[in-house]
This record gives C-alpha cells, sequence and structure tokens, in this order.
C-alpha cells in the first residue's frame, strides 16, 4: 500500500514508519513467547493500540503462531463482548470470505450465529443471538474453545480491558481467568486506559486476576529520539526539518504521541519549506479548529471545572492543582470545591495524570489534548 503521508494518525502499517518503543516491543514479545500474559496500560492517544501492532508484526513471524486483536471498548455487556471477540477470532482464523463462511457455521453452530455482509465493503461478519447470563458465559467457553482447538500458539489482544470491568451481568474476568488457564496455547496482552480501573483487576488480591500478567506501562517517547525519527523521516521524503523544529514541535504537543504525529502531518502535507514560520502557522491553524469543541465544553461544565480546566491547561504541568498558590495565581475557588472539579475533569478525560514526581510522589497533571491546553493560551 502506497503511503502519501508517512506520520500516521489513524493505523498501524510498518515498524518503517513507527517511532521508538524497542524497550516495550521486547519486554512485551518477549513475555508472550515465554508463556505470560501482559497488562499493557497507557493514556489514551499514546500509541497502545500502534504498540500491539507492532508487536504482533514481529510475532507473526514466528511458525505456527497466529494473533487476534480485539478492540473491545464498544462492549457494555457480556453479549457484545462476545460478538466483537468472535468476529476478531474468524478474522484472524479465517482470512478469506470463502473460508470465514464455512467455518462460521461449522464452528459455532451451537451458538447459532447469523452471517451478516457489511453493506459498503461486503465483507462478512458474525452476529449472535442475545441469550441469558448464563448462555454467554457458555458463548465465552465456546469461543475459547475454539482457540484452544488450533494446533499453534494463539497471541490476543483484548484492547481496553477495563470495559469488563462494567458488565452487568457476566464476571468476564473470573470467566477468562477460568478459560485462560485451560488454554495453555493462549497468551493475552490486556490492554487499556484506565490505570485505577486495571490495577483494581491485576492488583487486587481479591480478584481472578490478581498477579497473573506482567504490568508494563507506557511513557512518553524520549523527545530527542522523537524529534531524530521526525527528521530522518522528513528527509526519506524529500522533506527538510531542523532539529530544533522538531523539538518544538514535541514540546508544543507535551510529547503526547497522537498530537505529534498529527502536527507533524500537518506540516507535511504543507507545501511550504518547514521553517518556524510555517510551522507556527501550522500550529495556529491547530489552535483556531478548537473553538467549536471548547464552545461546546464550555457549556458542559460548571464554571468551576472550566475555570480548573484553563488553569491546568495554561501552566501545561500541574502538581499542586488545588495548592493555595496555584488558587491564588489563577483566582480559582476553595480547594474543597476544586477537588470535585478536579475529579470532573479526570472523569471526562480533558485532564489526566501524566506522570509522578520523583521527589514526593505527587501526580502531575495535563490537559488530556495538548491543542486545548494552546487554545487557552494563545485565543
Amino acid at each position: 500500500m502506497k503511503i502519501d503521508n508517512p506520520f500516521l494518525v489513524t493505523a498501524y502499517v510498518s515498524p518503517q514508519l513507527f517511532c521508538d518503543r524497542e524497550a516495550e516491543t521486547a519486554t512485551i514479545a518477549g513475555a508472550l513467547r515465554n508463556g505470560r500474559h501482559v497488562m499493557l496500560y497507557s493514556p489514551r492517544r499514546y500509541g497502545k493500540t500502534g504498540l500491539i501492532r507492532h508487536v504482533f508484526g514481529t510475532l507473526a513471524k514466528q511458525r505456527d503462531t497466529t494473533t487476534v486483536f480485539a478492540d473491545i471498548y464498544a462492549a457494555d455487556d457480556a453479549h457484545q463482548f462476545n460478538v466483537i471477540l468472535l468476529n476478531a477470532v474468524h478474522e484472524a482464523l479465517n482470512p478469506s470470505p470463502k473460508l470465514f463462511l464455512k467455518n462460521a457455521m461449522a464452528w459455532f453452530s451451537a451458538l447459532r450465529p447469523v452471517v451478516q455482509f457489511d453493506e459498503l465493503s461486503g465483507q462478512p461478519s458474525i452476529a449472535l443471538e442475545r441469550a441469558k447470563h448464563r448462555k454467554e458465559e457458555a458463548t465465552t467457553r465456546e469461543i475459547f474453545r475454539i482457540l484452544r482447538q488450533q494446533k499453534r500458539t494463539i497471541f490476543l489482544a483484548l484492547d481496553e480491558f477495563q470495559q469488563i470491568a462494567t458488565f452487568p451481568d457476566v464476571r468476564m474476568d473470573a470467566v477468562l481467568r477460568t478459560e485462560l488457564q485451560r488454554s495453555p496455547n493462549v497468551r493475552c496482552i490486556f490492554s487499556g486506559s484506565q490505570r485505577h480501573i486495571l490495577q483494581d483487576l491485576f492488583n487486587n488480591a481479591t480478584k481472578p486476576f490478581f498477579g497473573s500478567a506482567d504490568q508494563v506501562e507506557l511513557h512518553r517517547i524520549d523527545r530527542d529520539v522523537y524529534a531524530a525519527f521526525a527528521c530522518t523521516l522528513m528527509k526519506r521524503h524529500k522533506r527538510s526539518l531542523a532539529k530544533e523544529d522538531a523539538l518544538f514541535c514535541y514540546d508544543w504537543c507535551n510529547g503526547h504521541t497522537y498530537y505529534v504525529q498529527v502536527l507533524l502531518n500537518r506540516l507535511f502535507g504543507d507545501a511550504r519549506p518547514l521553517v518556524r514560520a510555517t510551522i507556527v502557522d501550522v500550529m495556529r491553524s491547530l489552535v483556531r479548529e478548537q473553538d467549536a469543541i471548547m464552545a461546546t465544553l464550555r457549556s458542559a461544565l460548571t464554571k468551576g471545572q472550566w475555570d480548573l480546566f484553563a488553569a491546568i491547561s495554561r501552566e501545561v504541568e500541574v502538581d499542586t492543582p488545588t495548592g493555595s498558590a496555584f488558587i491564588r495565581k489563577h483566582g480559582l475557588t476553595s480547594s474543597a470545591a476544586l477537588v470535585h472539579a478536579l475529579q470532573a475533569l479526570l472523569d471526562r478525560e480533558l485532564v489526566y495524570i501524566i506522570a509522578h514526581r520523583a521527589d514526593s510522589g505527587k501526580p502531575v497533571y495535563a490537559p488530556y489534548n495538548p491543542f486545548h491546553g494552546a487554545w487557552f493560551k494563545y485565543r
């Protein structure tokens, strides 16, 4: 596939267009090869999905292996989880429509699957009749029975895994732990973006997955590494970007992988020479594009939440958003009210914990979207 713009923002394509994560790739691939599961955490848009695809590309080189990727973010209950997982399994094990249709009925006849066709692409997919919760547990077990029957190693990624904690009908963590214990050929990556839920699932001694997976957390890619990657990729496509300007882009996006890629994607698509004036002009354009979004947010947030959001955004990173000095500087309300406002911003994923101070262990807060942060500064 021909790639017009090498700074990808929607999908993983190849190792050549993937920046760094060498240590994380080696850690995750090594654990899976040696029969261990992995819990992978990072804030949204740090590159978890791309990393999983990158790891799977490495693992796929082994003989007698298959990789299965299931994004369960849209699953609200066990039924939706099973439909997503079932289609991911069939997509991996039956790459052609002919095999898909042949095996859909043969493997899952007891579950009465319904084969559907996408109106636009014509590709087949499977729907299942909704059943009582015990039947949904049986469906999950049936899917794992099929995986166990494969004479190969299955590397299974369950993306946005924290969703299972919200299922109202089935203790999916208990069901999955049992099935994985019975399926030695299945090794899992449980990835997600909500730290407190994942930590409860894997570090709470009362939960089924306690101590069952290696834990890997993604941090920001080193700024010098990212700058070198950007300059090299530009040069490969006969564009010139100075290292100091690449670092300027990284810092403006606070090192957040997705937004750095968005900015570099826009710069690559701009025909002008990539000098500082061009970069600033593109940045201003990105800030202006936030106007409608920010107007909607302002009407949705309380005054206290909006004021705190603005204050954190202007500071870029804050470790004491409820401290007296911060309150005085930005004219905020009492610290008691700020605690609730901060939690509301965290719940809405407008603000997140970007790191913890090495000396004090205090969480450091930053705006999730650095373009929102820039909007408060420059609009």
